[in-house]
């Protein structure tokens, strides 16, 4: 085993990863990129990116994740932004164009990267998290850093240098459900369009108690370049009581992409993962590819404008909703995001609707948000030295990870992180004794969105679009018929 020296470690290349190792390495540091795939992005790869506006359409995260977009969407790679009453805003990206432009910003910045290659122990000196130990076709290496940031997505770094973690809700310990995504092709658009028109097939629970809004919406599906679906109950009962359609989901779920004929399903789903346990996880896979064929019947023979859908592409990697959340310095809660708090320390913003893919139900249990900040202190791991983190682990509770998970809100947090590494690096200070001043004053060089220039609604797009209250009416879901079947559980 030979060792490696870096000034900043990252581990994953998800949407956190990608941005953190970037901006670390923009801002001067020596930056190693560890990831155990073959290309850059993780699920970015093929998600729609959900939630860089609040509920008010103002722009809430920017920095390198607009520059993303930006690039994507000048080369024709993507669509713009799209606004949304529940989501706040939506762009559909070509997946495989955002993978070479990862590959590109990175190498641009001068990152360097380590493909296929997995982290396998943490290295932890006393208090201080001094790096990891990988495994790859060249063998076993040590990789020493001065401060490690996980993007892992599960906590792995935090988990096995002994730093304290949580996992799922607290009343029994349930992950939100996952999903596994896939593309389907040779969609007939304006037939698909006329169904969601058709306030029979509801195609949009959440805007149904509000007719105008719903209009509204509906107004602009001929023109919109992306839009979210959400609802169709009625089909999905239709084809359960008919014996075709066996999954423990309730609706409908999915994104009409910028690409003319493409949708996105969001259906798959099983219930009682543990996220790291590999027997748990296996299961997980080998039922939901099972359901595949279930929710492609269902399509072609249910929904209108899917009669030749083709499979197209089935997402490489499961989505995990929820994981490891690694404890850190101030723990985010649901109070924090519905109340749009901001700490003193803030380096980043967020807007997204509490989103719960319930753990024991079918559908989404959700609460709307204020436009709130995410502190410093809950993107460094606490009792430990050198060890950050950004994405789905960061130190957040099981409700308020529900609205930070989203891609563009973990973009921004892993260019706060990769940010304030490199500062502290050339300072020579521990991430805890940068100036937080100095800090904003650099993401604010950076074009970072933390509440310095957020500026009144959007009143425009609020009359154009409308916007849902604050509190809504709760949904049903939890424990149905629908997820009741053993099968539909991973015990």
């Amino acid at each position: 085993m030979y060792t490696l020296q870096t000034d900043v470690l990252v581990v994953g290349s998800g949407a956190a990863g990608i941005t953190a190792a970037i901006s670390s390495a923009r801002n001067g540091a020596n930056t190693l990129l560890v990831e155990s795939s073959g290309f850059l992005g993780g699920l970015s790869t093929i998600l729609p990116w959900l939630g860089f506006h609040d509920r008010d359409y103002r722009q809430v995260v920017k920095g390198i994740a607009h520059e993303y977009v930006m690039k994507l969407h000048k080369n024709g790679d993507s669509s713009g932004y799209v606004y949304d009453p529940k989501c706040s805003s939506l762009v559909s990206v070509n997946g495989h164009s955002w993978k070479i432009l990862a590959m590109q910003l990175a190498q641009d910045a001068g990152v360097k990267i380590m493909l296929h290659t997995y982290m396998v122990d943490t290295v932890r000196e006393n208090d201080r998290i001094t790096g990891i130990i990988v495994e790859n076709k060249t063998g076993r290496q040590k990789i020493n850093a001065k401060v490690v940031i996980d993007c892992s997505g599960d906590g792995d770094v935090a988990a096995r240098g002994n730093v304290k973690w949580e996992k799922g809700r607290t009343s029994d310990g349930l992950v939100q459900a996952p999903t596994l995504v896939f593309r389907i092709g040779n969609l007939n658009r304006s037939k698909f369009v006329d169904a969601c028109k058709n306030n029979a097939l509801n195609y949009r629970e959440w805007l149904k108690p509000y007719p105008e809004l719903l209009e509204k919406m509906q107004n602009k599906l001929d023109s919109s370049e992306t839009f979210i679906i959400g609802g169709f109950a009625s089909l999905v009962e239709k084809a359960r009581e008919d014996g075709v359609l066996d999954i423990p989901q309730t609706r409908v779920v999915g994104v009409k992409l910028h690409l003319e004929d493409k949708l996105l399903i969001v259906m798959t789903r099983i219930l009682g993962l543990n996220p790291v346990d590999v027997e748990s996880i296996s299961t997980a896979y080998s039922r939901i590819y099972s359901q595949i064929p279930q929710i492609m019947y269902f399509f072609k023979h249910y929904v209108p404008g899917c009669e030749n859908i083709l499979l197209d592409e089935i997402a490489p990697m499961l989505g995990i909703r929820e994981s490891r959340r690694i404890v850190g310095d101030y723990i985010l809660t649901a109070d924090d995001l519905t109340e749009g708090r901001v700490f003193n320390d803030t380096v980043c913003m967020g807007g997204y609707h509490i989103d719960i893919h319930r753990p024991s139900g079918s559908w989404v249990e959700s609460k709307n948000v204020k436009a709130y900040t995410i502190p410093l202190r809950s993107l460094i791991a606490a009792n430990v030295e050198g060890l950050m983190m950004a994405g789905k682990c960061i130190s957040a509770t099981h409700e308020a990870i529900a609205s930070t998970r989203v891609i563009p809100i973990c973009m921004g947090q892993g260019e706060a992180v990769g940010t304030v590494a490199a500062m502290a690096i050339k300072n020579k200070k521990s991430i805890r004794d940068v100036s937080i001043k100095k800090v904003q004053e650099q993401l604010n060089k950076q074009g970072v969105e933390f509440g310095q220039s957020l500026g009144a609604p959007n009143y425009k797009i609020i009359n154009e679009l409308g916007q849902l209250p604050l509190v809504e009416p709760p949904t049903d879901g939890e424990k149905d018929e629908a997820t009741s079947a053993n099968k539909h559980w991973i015990k």
